[in-house]
């Protein structure tokens, strides 16, 4: 029997009241307060909150939810990567209040690649939100990482079983945002069933597990098939074809670049095209 009370949605969750969560409150404003400063809290908070509110109002999140937990020991590293899953969470929740989501069904190769190619037409990059959530059942959440953060995305369900993908904007890229999108959503295809534990990852480190090689491939091959991949990557340094190869193959050219740049380890390939959109912009972030 669930102890969510009548007429809250079934991903809601109550605020717990005991001593431990007591003890993590504490715990959690003692970290949080250590490793953000006024300047974090003012790119992140509400309009109006205040640096105390918001600290406060983080660490009441990490006692409402066993998937976010501060330690005594936790690097400011840590603190703010479980500081920015609390918002994630939280915005998670606040969605499910606020709209009618679909049960989730699963989420199928085929889905996958209908996701992707949203990517060939820019002006569509706000309208994912709503259309994940309407069509498929997931909660896409785009919030800014803190400064400094070492985190591109999180991949978590909620107690009803939506799962909610979170995107830091690690790197104001076009490219960055649509392979972190489709990594995260390739978890969400292959390991649902271990999603009650959050996925956090870094994309800059080597994938060093089989459920990291996995979305890796899943979220390149999403993007654009391993025929053309194999072509693009033949004429990489041949602008002219590796643009006319894009339109063959449904992929941004922004993202086939960023793709190339990051196997070759070649960054000065491309520039015109690695920096084709300002993604915090359009999703009404500021760009600090």
């Amino acid at each position: 029997m669930s102890d969510v009370p009548n007429g809250i949605p079934e991903d809601f969750e109550v605020y717990p009241s005991s001593r431990a969560a007591a003890e993590d409150f504490t715990a959690a404003l003692t970290s949080l307060r250590q490793a953000l400063k006024p300047a974090d809290a003012k790119s992140h908070a509400r309009p109006g909150e205040a640096y105390e509110d918001f600290i406060i109002r983080l660490a009441l999140n990490a006692t409402s939810s066993n998937a976010v937990l501060y330690r005594k020991n936790d690097s400011a590293e840590e603190t703010k990567i479980q500081a920015w899953l609390s918002l994630i969470s939280e915005k998670s929740k606040i969605a499910v209040l606020s709209r009618v989501i679909p049960r989730f069904q699963g989420l199928s190769l085929e889905q996958l690649r209908e996701i992707a190619l949203i990517s060939m037409e820019p002006d569509r990059i706000t309208t994912l939100i709503d259309h994940l959530a309407s069509v498929y059942g997931v909660l896409l959440v785009v919030e800014p990482g803190f400064k400094s953060m070492k985190m591109d995305g999180c991949t978590f369900k909620l107690s009803g079983g939506t799962p909610v993908v979170g995107i830091a904007i690690r790197y104001n890229r076009y490219d960055n945002f649509w392979f972190t999108l489709m990594h995260e959503l390739a978890h969400v295809h292959k390991h649902y069933d271990y999603l009650d534990s959050p996925i956090l990852d870094d994309l800059e480190e080597d994938a060093d597990s089989d459920r990291e090689v996995e979305a890796n491939i899943i979220a390149k091959d999403s993007l654009i098939s391993r025929q053309y991949w194999r072509m693009a990557w033949n004429v990489r340094a041949e602008k002219r074809q590796l643009l006319d190869l894009c339109g063959k193959a449904e992929i941004h050219p922004a993202i086939m670049a960023g793709m190339i740049r990051h196997q070759s380890r070649n960054y000065k390939l491309y520039p015109e095209l690695h920096h084709s959109m300002d993604v915090k912009r359009a999703f009404g972030f500021a760009n600090d």
